[in-house]
């Protein structure tokens, strides 16, 4: 064999052990084609995967929101029942709307009792004590309190943490005397008067002894707020209640202030009576257009403190201090009618105890105007009470022999605080007075 020949030959044998490749061979689609393939294997088991773990939720399972036995309680078999007075107390305690002071011949009732007590024992019942949920035993009930006014706790107004405001509430009620607040030490310009206690006394005997005319206080300061009341029964605080309670404690300090309360109202019997009560510091009353009631530790009709006439007051002393008396238009008969109780001892000490005022006679369904005017003079605590006798009726006896006197008031409600000193007992027997309308305008 020549050479040529085995050339030939080598290269049919070269030929034959490379075959020619395609296009999409020489692009490397077969090891493309393997990953690709590969990659779609692994997304569908990953697929597999998720779909077997995220289950869709059971439709007939109760979705429960709130965790089993929360607040170290046990787990609770309970949590249905405590999911439906949940939603129950969402339900029945739903808010009340009204508009503030507008003055109405309409009332909105008041809410059911029950709608607002049941809720409440749900909570301390587990619902939310030991957590959420749990039947364990919870921390805490707080010490807070519900109406009450002022510097510290209350639906709107905080304080004395007794529940309702002793000075009146907010909304207007057809039902009640309506207040305004003064405050001496101020003009109405926010300018301060230097007026001193004894200058604040005389003040208020001039507004007294000209007919009750609140143009003489026009020049003070006057709170916007308004508080509706229907009895004066206010136990030993701290004077700064009253600016809060009149939502203007920001702007005036707790002394030299005055409230007055106006209204008309209807005697509930016929009959003859009379004012008995005392104020720390001023407790003046004016019936019928004529003024019939004033004590306490100073007198809003004559200007002066109680505390220099005591033995005049008692019958005890000499002429020229009653003459005295009478000579500055004290509307109350000499010597006074004192009564005294355990529960006064503050008052029996220093002013002799509660006083009786004149005697007026009124007629059943007859409507008579009335102004009660309360103040504090020098600050730190305040106090004041007004009761009413019938005279000729029997009432029950105190341990002192005083009779346990119903309190002048216009409706059967009675006040929520009734401990502390200066807190004198009453009687709840008697009907309430009533209001004919509603005054409170400034008399011209």
């Amino acid at each position: 064999m020549n050479g040529d020949n085995y050339q030939h030959l080598a290269a049919q044998a070269t030929s034959a052990e490379k075959p020619k490749l395609s296009f999409w061979r020489r692009l490397g689609g077969g090891s493309l084609f393997i990953s690709i393939g590969f990659h779609v294997i692994l997304l569908a088991v990953g697929l597999i995967w998720i779909i077997k773990i995220v289950q869709p939720a059971d439709k007939d399972k109760d979705v429960e929101f709130l965790p089993k036995g929360g607040g170290g309680g046990p787990p609770s078999s309970e949590n249905k029942t405590q999911q439906k007075r949940m939603a129950n107390m969402i339900q029945q305690n739903m808010p009340r709307v009204a508009a503030m002071d507008v003055t109405s011949n309409f009332t909105l009732p008041d809410p059911d009792t029950m709608s607002d007590i049941n809720p409440l024992a749900a909570l301390g019942q587990g619902g939310l004590s030991g957590g959420l949920g749990g039947s364990g035993s919870g921390g805490g009930r707080g010490t807070g309190n519900g109406t009450g006014f002022g510097s510290g706790s209350g639906p709107g107004m905080g304080g004395l943490g007794t529940g309702a405001n002793p000075f009146g509430m907010p909304n207007p009620s057809g039902n009640a005397l309506v207040g305004t607040f003064y405050d001496f030490k101020q003009t109405d310009e926010r300018e301060s008067t230097n007026i001193s206690v004894q200058d604040t006394l005389a003040t208020i005997a001039d507004f007294v002894d000209s007919g009750w005319n609140e143009r003489k206080l026009a020049k003070y300061f006057k709170a916007p707020q308004t508080l509706y009341q229907t009895k004066i029964y206010i136990p030993e605080m701290p004077a700064d209640e009253a600016p809060a309670a009149f939502n203007c404690e920001k702007d005036v300090q707790p002394s030299r202030w005055a409230v007055i309360y106006r209204g008309d109202v209807i005697a509930p019997k016929t009959g003859k009576f009379r004012f008995v009560g005392a104020g720390d510091d001023v407790l003046t009353v004016r019936f019928n257009k004529k003024n019939v009631f004033d004590y306490g530790c100073s007198s809003g009709t004559c200007g002066f403190s109680f505390k220099a006439f005591l033995p005049a007051l008692r019958g005890d002393s000499e002429s020229q201090q009653l003459e005295d008396l009478t000579h500055r238009k004290l509307p109350m008969k000499l010597p006074l009618t004192y009564y005294k109780y355990p529960s006064t001892e503050q008052w029996n000490s220093t002013i002799n105890g509660l006083a009786a005022g004149a005697t007026f006679n009124v007629k059943a369904g007859s409507s008579y105007p009335i102004e009660i005017l309360i103040s504090e003079l020098p600050g730190g605590l305040f106090c004041t009470t007004l009761l009413i006798e019938e005279i000729g009726a029997d009432y029950e006896k105190s341990s002192t022999g005083a009779p346990i006197l119903p309190l002048f008031r216009l409706d059967e409600s009675v006040p929520e605080n009734t401990t502390g000193n200066n807190a004198p007992p009453f009687s709840k027997k008697e009907r309430p007075w009533k209001l004919a309308n509603t005054r409170g305008k400034l008399k011209i």
